[in-house]
């Protein structure tokens, strides 16, 4: 592999919160996205989505330069099952509670089988060639807070209060307004219950199901496998770039028209979080591109 270029940058000015992270090495190439904790008991350090992040990358680095990727989706959640035995709160309960598991989405670039391996919804485009990784359940969450985001518009307009636009302000700005309750994001608040609940169609079929690295993956779900022959050009990256383009620099662009554009990220890209003043992005984004 040449690396052209390569991007880990996480939303938060501390970036040991950040729950994206990157690998490279003679064997493999891969992009790693934890998961945003909708967590009740706050069971692991400084977050999930960190942890689940350094496990899986550590498990990739591990692996022989011929492994398949059946052989490191059981080493994974082997991995993963390990911490869950360890912790004060035991296997019974994770597996009771699919809402405090570690869980971790990961696209894998193989040199050796010339593959890359789509496990959940980070994205690849090989050649300028984008493969959809959207799952049908974030386009139904994005939905539903795009519902209650312009449902609160129009509730302070009816009221005659200001739009609070004002919060997408860089994260320099003074005086930022929060909603009356203090959240900085009310229509997030408002579908957490949703969001909870999504953990339950975790590596399940059907409609609202998603396969996502978490200990309990099923070992027959369907991988997207993408053919990448030598000298293709690919890029790796997480969906903290929601409009993925060829270069490092075209994506940065397109992530900050959105933040001029749709800040709340309801209208053009329906996110379930929109950007947010103090943060540098709406989420913690990766970026790889490389000459196969």
């Amino acid at each position: 592999m040449r690396v052209i270029e390569r991007r880990c940058r996480g939303k938060h000015a501390d970036q040991t919160l950040n729950e994206d992270g990157l690998l490279v090495t003679d064997a493999f190439a891969c992009v790693a996205d934890g998961v945003t904790s909708k967590s009740v008991r706050s069971p692991w350090h400084p977050t999930g989505g960190v942890m689940a992040k350094d496990l899986l990358l550590s498990v990739i680095a591990g692996m022989s330069a011929d492994a398949g990727m059946r052989e490191v989706q059981r080493r994974v959640d082997e991995r993963f099952r390990a911490e869950y035995r360890a912790h004060p709160l035991g296997l019974s309960f994770f597996e009771r509670e699919p809402v405090e598991r570690l869980q971790a989405n990961a696209v894998v670039y193989c040199a050796a089988l010339g593959e890359a391996w789509l496990f959940g919804d980070c994205q690849i485009m090989v050649n300028d060639v984008q493969v959809p990784t959207v799952k049908r359940v974030d386009e139904f969450m994005g939905e539903l807070r795009s519902f209650a985001a312009r449902a609160l518009r129009m509730e302070r307009e009816d009221r005659g209060e200001p739009d609070d636009a004002a919060r997408f302000r860089p994260a320099d700005a003074p005086d930022v307004p929060r909603s009356p309750a203090g959240s900085p994001d009310p229509a997030r608040d408002m579908i957490l219950p949703f969001l909870r609940l999504q953990s339950r169609f975790a590596n399940r079929r059907g409609e609202y199901g998603y396969f996502v690295f978490d200990g309990f993956t099923d070992p027959t779900y369907p991988i997207r496998v993408v053919p990448v022959r030598s000298g293709d050009e690919v890029v790796l990256a997480s969906d903290g770039y929601p409009l993925l383009r060829p270069t490092l620099a075209e994506s940065e662009r397109e992530l900050e028209r959105l933040r001029r554009e749709d800040p709340d990220l309801i209208d053009e890209y329906r996110s379930t979080k929109g950007f947010t003043a103090g943060l540098d992005s709406f989420d913690d984004r990766t970026y790889l591109r490389f000459i196969a």
